[in-house]
């Protein structure tokens, strides 16, 4: 059988650019993960987790050294930790000496945050980490 000219390019078109399996797809894990992308949101997650406990973390150390609750400095620090601690707010007995404020329910905020994160990335992992790490 005879092929014209048109249909030999197209078949030296086809051979060149056969059909090959990506490379890259096999590191991507149930619904298509890459697992970079899982490291990037992984790493977000403990670099937020970290900064809302460095803030809660500063605020527990203002009260403790009785800063002036005037200074815009601490009441930024107050503003920004305040929605993150509403839950603990009560949960226990606040001692107060001399403008000395021991707010143990920051130090549970901190406790709770960290395992929370840390559950998190755990879940994120298991879902959606390649299944068979060869590579």
């Amino acid at each position: 059988m005879r092929t014209t000219g048109l249909n030999r390019r197209f078949e030296d078109t086809m051979q060149s650019h056969s059909v090959r399996p990506q490379t890259d797809l096999a590191d991507a894990g149930l619904y298509g993960v890459n697992q970079a992308t899982l490291r990037r949101i992984t790493a977000l997650i403990e670099l937020a987790t970290l900064i809302v406990n460095s803030l809660i973390g500063l605020r527990f150390l203002l009260k403790l050294m009785a800063a002036n609750p005037d200074n815009a400095f601490a009441q930024l620090v107050y503003f920004l930790t305040a929605p993150f601690l509403a839950v603990f707010v009560g949960l226990t007995q606040t001692p107060a000496f001399e403008g000395i404020v021991i707010e143990f329910y920051d130090l549970i905020a901190i406790l709770v945050y960290f395992v929370l994160s840390w559950a998190v990335v755990r879940l994120l992992w298991i879902l959606f980490a390649r299944l068979n790490p060869t590579r």
